[in-house]
C-alpha cells in the first residue's frame, strides 16, 4: 500500500481586469526554488491595475521546462485564454519562457527577460537556432540585467581595508580581477539574449542584486509598459502594411 501524496496542485492566479482580446495576457515565469508569491506580488499589484497578468506556479514537483511548457499550454486552452502573451521571466524561469517561445512563438506578442541568460535549463541547439533566426521579429524585447555580485563586491570592499601587507594587497587584487572577469561574462550572457528580437533594449541597475522582480518592481513594470506600447505600435504597422499590400493588388 503507498502513502497518498502530500504534493499539492499548483495554485495559479489570474488577476487584472476583464477578458480584452486586444489586450496581450502577460504570465510570469518565476525562477528555481520560489514561487510567484511574494517575490512578484509587488509586480503583480502594478500591473494587474492596467493588464490581465497569470501568475503560473510550477508547483514543488518542479518540472523541467518542455514539460512544464505543456502544462501551461493545457492550461491555457483549458481556461479559454487564448494569446497574444508576454512572457516575463525571472532567472531559471528564463529557461521556461524561452521553451514556450520554442513551442508557440506565433502566441507571443513580447517578453521582458529579468536576471535570465545565465541560468542553463534550455537546450543549447535551441538556443543559439533562437538567437541566430531573431525568432521574435520585431516583437519587442526588453533584457533586464541587475548585479548578482553585489554583495561580494561589498564584502571584498570591506574586507580589502583590512589588508596591510603587500602580500595581502596582492591577492585582493586577484580577487577583483576575477570578480570583474566573472561580471564581464554575465554582461555578455544576459545581452546575448538581446539577438532574440530586432526591437530589443537593454537595462543595467548596477545598484540591485539578482532579485530584480522583488526589489525593483516599478522598473520592471515600466519595462512592460514599453513592450505593451510597442506591441500596440507593430499591430498598427502591420495592419498599414497590409492594407497597402491590398491597395497596390487593387490599382495593378
Amino acid at each position: 500500500m503507498h502513502a497518498a501524496s502530500d504534493e499539492a496542485e499548483p495554485s495559479h492566479q489570474l488577476l487584472g481586469p476583464s477578458e480584452d482580446p486586444k489586450t496581450p495576457l502577460i504570465i510570469y515565469f518565476h525562477g528555481s526554488g520560489e514561487s510567484c508569491e511574494p517575490a512578484w506580488s509587488e509586480l503583480a499589484r502594478l500591473l494587474s491595475s492596467k493588464y490581465r497578468v497569470l501568475l503560473f506556479e510550477r508547483g514543488s514537483l518542479n518540472p523541467k521546462p518542455a514539460e512544464a511548457t505543456s502544462q501551461l499550454l493545457q492550461y491555457l486552452k483549458t481556461k479559454d485564454l487564448p494569446s497574444p502573451y508576454i512572457l516575463i521571466a525571472h532567472s531559471y524561469g528564463g529557461a521556461f519562457a524561452r521553451t514556450f517561445m520554442h513551442q508557440a512563438l506565433s502566441d507571443v506578442a513580447g517578453a521582458v527577460l529579468v536576471e535570465t541568460g545565465q541560468e542553463g535549463g534550455l537546450d543549447p541547439k535551441i538556443a543559439a537556432a533562437q538567437a541566430q533566426k531573431r525568432v521574435l521579429g520585431v516583437k519587442p524585447l526588453s533584457v533586464i540585467r541587475g548585479n548578482s555580485f553585489i554583495g561580494k563586491q561589498k564584502e571584498l570592499e570591506a574586507s580589502e581595508n583590512t589588508a596591510q601587507t603587500e602580500q595581502q594587497k596582492a591577492a585582493f587584487a586577484v580577487q577583483w580581477q576575477l570578480l570583474r572577469a566573472s561580471d564581464e561574462e554575465d554582461e555578455r550572457m544576459k545581452k546575448a539574449q538581446l539577438a532574440l528580437s530586432k526591437n530589443s533594449r537593454y537595462l543595467h541597475i548596477p545598484d540591485c542584486g539578482h532579485h530584480v522582480i522583488r526589489d525593483r518592481a516599478t522598473v520592471v513594470a515600466e519595462e512592460v509598459g514599453w513592450v505593451m506600447a510597442n506591441v500596440a505600435d507593430v499591430r498598427k504597422s502591420t495592419r498599414w502594411q497590409k492594407l497597402a499590400i491590398k491597395l497596390q493588388n487593387i490599382w495593378h
